[in-house]
């Protein structure tokens, strides 16, 4: 009898221990924030200009996603736009089930200036593998207390791209006028 207690000990250790490390690759494999299988990918242009999709990073805080703009050690100029300019969003030959478009505040040094209550979600037109919006005041920027209709703004834009229900997180930086 003590035999067959132990022997139905240990497969219920043994397959307990086995479903554990089956989880754990079922959990990775339906991560929600996926590595992009295609790196350097996706052109934004705005006029006559083009700027290239920056891949964000999954394990990133929110309030930090835009740091790569302002990154020192990199040489390149957060370009001005104005307002009622078209945006496009490119992806070239990768096809996404979905995209959402996200318009953030910054500070000078790329973080996040409000809370996600005053993050904007852009309205877009998909044509064919494209995304287009119209560049619009942010009604956030209206709460700086130090406002002067002369003022630029620093805007993130982030890109969620979603496909078989994984999300592939971008973002691009530019400057527009204040509200």
């Amino acid at each position: 009898m003590n035999l067959l207690k132990n022997f139905l000990l240990l497969l219920l250790i043994l397959v307990g221990i086995g479903g554990c490390a089956g989880a754990t690759d079922h959990r990775e494999e339906y991560s929600s924030v996926a590595e992009n299988p295609i790196s350097n990918q996706g052109n934004v242009m705005i006029g006559a200009d083009t700027i290239k999709l920056h891949e964000l990073s999954s394990n990133q805080q929110r309030k930090d996603q835009f740091k790569f703009a302002f990154d020192p050690t990199v040489q390149q100029e957060i370009a001005y736009y104005k307002i009622g300019e078209t945006v496009t969003i490119d992806f070239g030959e990768t096809v996404y089930d979905n995209i959402t478009i996200l318009d953030n505040l910054l500070n000078s040094e790329g973080e996040q200036l409000y809370t996600d209550k005053e993050i904007k979600n852009v309205a877009f037109t998909k044509i064919d593998n494209t995304y287009q919006f119209k560049l619009e005041k942010h009604f956030a920027s209206a709460l700086n207390s130090n406002y002067e209709p002369s003022q630029t703004v620093y805007r993130g834009f982030r890109i969620n791209a979603y496909k078989d229900d994984k999300e592939y997180p971008f973002g691009f930086v530019i400057k527009t006028d204040s509200y």
